[in-house]
């Protein structure tokens, strides 16, 4: 009986949050003109999702500066959207990666909040009816509520880091055969702004990955505003988490301000990006043959329980 007034405890203290805040009339002009600013699970919540949002409102700290603790962690979640390729920019009209699973700190917030909620009923559901069969302490189900919301708070941080990682990893890889190419177009004579032509137009064998998207960015800004220092800026502001690309843009930028040979600036990051790629090849090998000998060592687990473990737990249960 504890059990059950327990959760209906908690979904009544969801239900006076959500009647509570519905009539602060809390603005949210983007949230219902613009999808990029609407969480997609919200959207089949109903009356919930104000509440949702005015929670991920208050972590997500507006005008937080970068010595608080949500300042500095919205600067972290900004700083992965954009490396990840998932941030819906407001004069954007379609988002990146339709897909993802934010585009913003608004939806990544909601999400966190919303996945916390989720997971905290369903470890509370889940908790009661065990305890309620088995007899444990009543607040057993508490606290392995907690644990499960807690869990599903810093679930989306994962997803939306390992991404980020992933598309850094992508970026460098690629730099290690195009870094060259643009140096070889240089030393012909070549522009810059006809050297990003080529190299995205593809007048190669190999088709472009994520550092041909961010050179067709920054293209594209030079196209409308004339000014390629602005699209080589974008690209540093965008890729802040790849230390490679922001050497690279921040010696070009150097090289459009101020003059100089652009040709010996990318013969020494060519070098560097073939270095990093080895490196990172090398470390890539080196975690696939780590984690083909963890699996090869719990498949040689399971194997060996099954052949002597398994009959011995047969023969002690069959002499009880």
């Amino acid at each position: 009986m504890g059990i059950i007034l327990g959760i209906l405890a908690g979904i009544s203290v969801l239900l006076i949050w959500a009647a509570l805040t519905r009539p602060k009339g809390i603005e949210r002009p983007q949230a219902d003109k613009d999808p990029r600013y609407r969480l997609k699970a919200l959207r089949s919540v109903g009356f919930m999702a104000a509440a949702m949002e005015d929670l991920a409102a208050w972590f997500q700290g507006e005008q937080q500066d970068g010595s608080s603790w949500r300042g500095g962690l919205n600067d972290r979640y900004m700083k992965q959207l954009k490396q990840a390729n998932w941030y819906w920019a407001p004069n954007e009209k379609e988002p990146p990666v339709p897909d993802a699973r934010f585009w913003n700190l608004e939806t990544l917030w909601a999400a966190k909040v919303f996945q916390a909620l989720l997971f905290g009923l369903g470890g509370l559901l889940l908790a009661g009816a065990l305890s309620a069969l088995v007899g444990v302490p009543v607040v057993a189900p508490l606290v392995v509520a907690g644990i499960a919301a807690v869990v599903g708070f810093f679930d989306p941080d994962s997803d939306l880091a390992g991404k980020a990682e992933e598309r850094r990893r992508q970026i460098i890889l690629e730099m290690g055969t195009k870094v060259p190419e643009m140096r070889t177009y240089i030393l012909s004579g070549v522009s810059l702004p006809d050297l990003l032509r080529r190299i995205i137009r593809g007048l190669t064998d190999r088709p472009g990955g994520p550092f041909v998207e961010e050179l067709s960015r920054a293209l594209q800004v030079y196209a409308s505003t004339s000014s390629l220092p602005r699209g080589l800026e974008l690209m540093i502001d965008r890729n802040q988490l790849c230390q490679p690309m922001v050497n690279l843009c921040g010696d070009m930028l150097s090289i459009v301000n101020e003059g100089g040979e652009l040709g010996k600036v990318l013969d020494t990051h060519a070098d560097m990006a073939l270095h990093e790629q080895r490196r990172l090849l090398r470390q890539q090998g080196q975690e696939n043959t780590q984690n083909m000998s963890l699996v090869v060592s719990g498949t040689t687990m399971v194997v060996i329980f099954l052949l002597t473990g398994g009959p011995a737990l047969w023969v002690v249960l069959q002499s009880l």
